[in-house]
């Protein structure tokens, strides 16, 4: 964390996502799939729920992916505090890309998610939905894997929406929706002087 660290009720946050927005007004929802070609870690429990539903994963793979399901996992455990089983476990390469990751840069769980009808993000891994926001150590911060190559990644101090703004689908999924609405609040009350002033500056 490059810029300070912020504490809520309990929940840290590295400033930045109060501070800086992206390149790219529209941010994550501009997704270029840049940052899925490398896979995911995700919670052995994600892992298994993946595999339950492999059937209907597999109904969306096209022909650049794997219906092979011992490819689908490296299962090697790794310790790590901040997955709910205290391990996690990664996603696999396939064809230079993450597994599930289809021709068309999309996340076959999150296309047999939609048309299946499922609860939204049931399959899609906790990690993947988050980025480019990360929980390391406890502490929500920007990750900055993409900054520079991916508009839709890459922090600016220009933007008018900060991240805290931009990425609502992100911290509702990951804090639930009365507690993001509370670090809403936070930032609107705390942050909202420094926001208008910014703005302001650079109209």
């Amino acid at each position: 964390m490059n810029d300070g660290m912020i504490e809520i009720d309990g929940i840290k946050f590295e400033s930045r996502i109060f501070s800086e927005g992206f390149a790219d007004p529209n941010g994550p929802n501009a997704c270029t799939s840049r940052c899925c070609q490398h896979g995911v870690y995700l919670d052995p429990v994600e892992r298994d729920r993946i595999l339950a539903y492999a059937d209907i994963a597999e109904k969306y793979l096209d022909e650049t992916q794997t219906k092979d399901r011992n490819k689908w996992f490296d299962n090697t455990e790794e310790e790590d505090i901040d997955f709910p089983s205290g391990k996690c476990v990664s996603t696999e390469i396939f064809n230079d890309k993450c597994v599930f990751l289809d021709k068309k840069g999309r996340c076959v769980l999150q296309v047999a998610e939609k048309e299946e009808e499922m609860q939204r993000f049931s399959l899609k891994p906790f990690y993947c939905v988050l980025f480019p926001i990360v929980k390391v150590e406890g502490v929500f911060q920007y990750d900055d894997f993409c900054s520079g190559d991916s508009a839709c990644c890459t922090a600016s101090h220009e933007s008018k929406d900060k991240m805290v703004e931009v990425c609502s689908i992100e911290l509702e999924h990951a804090l639930g929706t009365s507690k993001y609405k509370e670090i809403l609040d936070y930032y609107r009350n705390n942050f909202a002087t420094i926001k208008k002033q910014e703005y302001s500056e650079n109209v």
